[in-house]
């Protein structure tokens, strides 16, 4: 038992620290997203794929970490 709770308690600061990094691609995204306003398109691209993934990582991680819901 102590083994599996090894494990779980791993997992769960491992999910953390994907949804510490999955907030932040959200914030640089928002960021290159505003750039890319002035100074083209191809930052507001790769803004919203940063906005895109980092969404998904936070999302998929808060499921884990709360999912005894």
């Amino acid at each position: 038992m102590t083994v599996m709770k090894r494990i779980s308690q791993s997992f769960e600061k491992l999910a953390l620290s994907c949804l510490l990094f999955g907030l932040l691609c959200v914030l640089a995204g928002f960021v290159t997203v505003g750039g890319g306003i002035w100074f083209g398109g191809v930052y507001a691209t790769s803004g919203l794929a940063l906005v895109g993934g980092g969404s998904l990582t936070a999302l998929l991680s808060a499921c884990w970490v709360h999912r005894d819901f």
